[in-house]
C-alpha cells in the first residue's frame, strides 16, 4: 500500500523522462519519502489508523484495495518503474514483477500496520531507508547490491 503510494505524484507526461534517469533509486527514494510522510504527518496516521481499523473490525470491511487507492497506488506505475528497473539491470530479469508487486505491497503494509500498532517500537522516520534498501535488495541482481550501500544515511549507518 505505502510502497506503492510512490507514484501518485508522478505526471504521466514527464514518467518516461522519471524513468530514464535512474528508476531504481526514484523508486528507492520515493518508497523512503512515503513511510517518512506516514512517520512525520499525524494526520496520515490517523487516516491510516482509521482506514485498517475499519478494515480489520467492522462488519462493513474496507478492502486492503480501497485502502491502497486511497493512498494513491497505482500498480500500473509500479509496473512500469519495475520495468524500467529490469531494463537496467537494477532488478532482476528472471523475477515475475506480479510476484514483486505483491512482495512489495505486502511488505511496507506489514510495515505501516506493525508501526502504527506500536509507534514507540522504533522510529519510522530514521529506519525508513534502511526498510526500503532491504526489502529491494530482494529482488537485485547479486552484481548491483553495492548500490544500495551508501557512505551515510540517515541512521549514520557506514
Amino acid at each position: 500500500m505505502v510502497a506503492t503510494a510512490f507514484i501518485a505524484g508522478v505526471n504521466p507526461g514527464s514518467l518516461d523522462r522519471w524513468l530514464e534517469h535512474d528508476p531504481f533509486q526514484q523508486l528507492r527514494e520515493k518508497l523512503i519519502v512515503g513511510l517518512q510522510y506516514i512517520a512525520k504527518i499525524p494526520r496520515q496516521q490517523a487516516l491510516l489508523k482509521i482506514l485498517y481499523h475499519k478494515c480489520e473490525f467492522n462488519d462493513e470491511m474496507l478492502a486492503e484495495g480501497v485502502i491502497r487507492e486511497k493512498m494513491g497506488f497505482n500498480p500500473q506505475t509500479l509496473r512500469e518503474v519495475l520495468q524500467a528497473c529490469q531494463q537496467q539491470g537494477c532488478v532482476a530479469n528472471n523475477l515475475d514483477l506480479d510476484v514483486v508487486m505483491i512482495i512489495i505491497d505486502g511488505a511496507f503494509s506489514g510495515i505501516v500496520q506493525n508501526w502504527l500498532m506500536n509507534m514507540a517500537g522504533y522510529d519510522l522516520y530514521k529506519q525508513a531507508p534502511a526498510l526500503v534498501d532491504n526489502v529491494l535488495r530482494m529482488f537485485m541482481p547479486d552484481e548491483n547490491i553495492t548500490k544500495l550501500i551508501h557512505k551515510t544515511n540517515e541512521l549514520s549507518v557506514i
